[in-house]
This record gives structure tokens, C-alpha cells and sequence, in this order.
């Protein structure tokens, strides 16, 4: 006689099949932290150094982005943050320190795993000469994670038939809980260098000090590994207004190392006393993707949009996986100081 399996049993595309054997393995080791192509458009999650180290009086991000969209939408991460100075004119002539909120959401596996974070920082930013063309910048960052399994939309080897997949079979899998919840404690320091044809910045960052238990199998010794981040950038002015701004990010994680490069060209036009710039550039992945970028800047607002052309062994045959990202920039400008953005601060 033969057995048909309904309702407790479902056919699943192939990609998510792999998403989940690879968070999987993400819960048997060491995960790895979300990340995003426009870096320099998300300050406050690759340095806390970066904590109001703007132009303005407050900076408000918001960034977006879809992950192999193309095949099940495995990753979506989504952040909103604000930072700004405090206690102005009472740190020192020209000094800064400022406070910053994030809040961060990361679903992978199409929801199978739902982090998310809320994150506070504070940064010092200090002149190192009379003259303030360098400047020394600390930072420090504590977050609350709550990361949550959906264990309705996760399917493991053992429920695998020949009919599909019978979710009723329980999972092979020694889960303790479908919740956990950590502090977790981020540091960094930056230095900027400000000349007459422009600017240039190196920084690092420590993420993950004190590698919080992460585990939902109770294996205490499993343990967030450290992220470590070193930065560089700047601008170079072309021309009366027109601008070349570059940056490169090298993060190094569970043994994971991944490197980033590019530039961009910054069209400045003034147009009916408004200020307008163009952005058009790319950075690139190195062994991972290409990364074009455009971008527009209308006086106080910016926005960034990038598409990853995947160039690694994830660019599956017959498949396009598209990672679109989005940023969105706000500035709440200080009439005292000058006025010129870059995509990163």
C-alpha cells in the first residue's frame, strides 16, 4: 500500500536545504558576524570609534540588505542607528564626545534564525595638534543579542524521506533552547589625518571581547569568536569641489578573513542654492564579488544603493543571486562647521 505523507511533510527548495545545513554548522561552531557591502555606510557596526565622528551636531543610518534574493532569500539584515555630540564646548576646546543608539535585525535561512541587537556607544574624539588636523578618536560598545530559532521553518537530514521532508520526525539534534541571550562588549580606535588636498583615516576595531557563550546545544565551550577590523580611507580633492573618496576594510573572523577595496567619484553641483552631489564607483571583495555603487546627496539627506556581482563558487549555475543593499543617511549639520560629507562619515 502505498504511503502518501501530507500535511506533515513538504518539498523545500534546494538552496534553502543547503542554508540550513549551513546554519547548521554555524550553530555546531563558531558563528560569523552579518556584514554589509557599503561598510563605510554603516559606521557604528564596523568601529565604535566611529560614535559621532561626523560633521554635524547628530547623524541618523539606516541600511538594508537582501541577500541571494534570487534563490529563497536566505539573509536579510537590517540596521537604524543614531549618534550624536554631547556636552558640547565642555571636553576641551574643539574636542567632541558623543553617544550613539543601534538597533540591528538579521534573519537567515528564510527566518530559521532571527538575531537581533541593541547596541549603545560612546565616543572621544580629540585634536592631537593647535592647528586640528589630526585627531584621535576611542570608542567603546555594549550590546544586549537575542538570537531565536523557528524550528517550524527548519528542516534537518533526518526528517528527509521519499516523499520530502516530514517535519513531524523530530530533529537529530541535542537543542537545549530555541532562545539565547547575551552582553556583548566592542572596542576601537581611529586616527584622522587632515591636509589641503584632502584626508586620510586608519582605524581598528575589537569586536566580541569577552566571546560570549553562543550555543543553542549546550556545549558551554562553544564561544563567539572575536571579530578584528582595520580600516583605511580618505578623500582627494579634484578640482574647485569635486572629490575622489576610497576606503578598504580587512575583517578577520573564526579564521575567516575577508577584504575589501574601492572608490568612488563625488560630482558636487550647486544648483538653486542647494547642494547636490552624485556618487559613482565600486569596491570589490577580494575572491567574492564586485561591488558597483551610486549614489545622491540632496543638502543634509544621502542615499546609497549597491548590487553584488558575484564572482565566487556561490554564483550557482542558472542562478542569479542578487544582494541588493540600501543606505540611507541623514545629518543634522552644525552651522559652525564645514559642510563636506564622505560616504562613510
Amino acid at each position: 500500500m502505498k504511503t502518501e505523507l501530507k500535511m506533515n511533510s513538504r518539498k523545500i527548495n534546494p538552496f534553502i536545504c543547503i542554508c540550513c545545513s549551513l546554519l547548521l554548522a554555524v550553530l555546531e561552531t563558531q558563528a560569523q558576524d552579518p556584514h554589509f557591502s557599503q561598510y563605510f555606510s554603516s559606521p557604528l557596526t564596523i568601529n565604535p570609534a566611529n560614535t559621532g565622528n561626523s560633521y554635524g551636531k547628530g547623524r541618523l543610518v539606516m541600511n538594508y540588505r537582501n541577500q541571494w534574493q534570487g534563490i529563497g532569500n536566505p539573509y536579510l539584515t537590517g540596521t537604524i542607528s543614531y549618534d550624536g555630540e554631547i556636552l558640547k564646548d565642555k571636553v576641551g576646546a574643539g574636542n567632541r564626545l558623543a553617544l550613539g543608539v543601534m538597533g540591528m535585525y538579521d534573519k537567515t535561512a528564510d527566518g530559521g534564525l532571527v538575531s537581533n541587537y541593541a547596541a549603545v556607544s560612546a565616543g572621544y574624539h580629540l585634536w592631537l595638534d593647535a592647528e586640528e588636523s589630526s585627531r584621535l578618536s576611542i570608542g567603546f560598545q555594549s550590546s544586549m543579542v537575542n538570537k531565536h530559532l523557528d524550528f517550524s521553518k527548519l528542516t534537518f537530514e533526518s526528517q528527509f524521506s521519499s516523499g520530502g521532508f516530514n517535519i513531524s520526525v523530530p530533529p537529530n539534534q541535542n537543542f537545549t533552547s530555541g532562545n539565547i541571550n547575551y552582553i556583548d562588549f566592542n572596542t576601537g580606535l581611529l586616527f584622522t589625518k587632515n591636509g589641503e588636498k584632502g584626508s586620510v583615516y586608519v582605524g581598528a576595531s575589537f569586536y566580541h571581547i569577552t566571546r560570549p557563550s553562543e550555543t543553542f546545544l549546550g556545549a558551554k565551550d562553544q564561544r563567539l569568536a572575536s571579530r578584528f577590523n582595520f580600516s583605511i580611507g580618505g578623500s582627494l580633492d579634484v578640482g574647485e569641489v569635486d572629490r575622489i573618496l576610497f576606503s578598504g576594510l580587512l575583517m578577520n573572523q573564526a579564521s575567516v578573513t575577508t577584504a575589501t577595496i574601492g572608490a568612488t567619484y563625488e560630482k558636487f553641483i550647486d544648483s538653486n542654492a542647494e547642494e547636490m552631489c552624485f556618487y559613482l564607483g565600486s569596491w570589490y571583495r577580494y575572491k567574492d564579488a564586485v561591488i558597483p555603487y551610486v549614489g545622491y546627496r540632496l543638502n543634509d539627506i544621502q542615499l546609497g544603493l549597491t548590487y553584488d556581482v558575484t564572482t565566487s563558487g556561490l554564483n550557482l549555475s542558472g542562478t542569479r543571486n542578487r544582494s541588493i543593499e540600501l543606505s540611507f543617511l541623514y545629518t543634522i549639520m552644525d552651522k559652525s562647521s564645514q559642510k563636506r560629507f564622505t560616504p562613510w562619515y
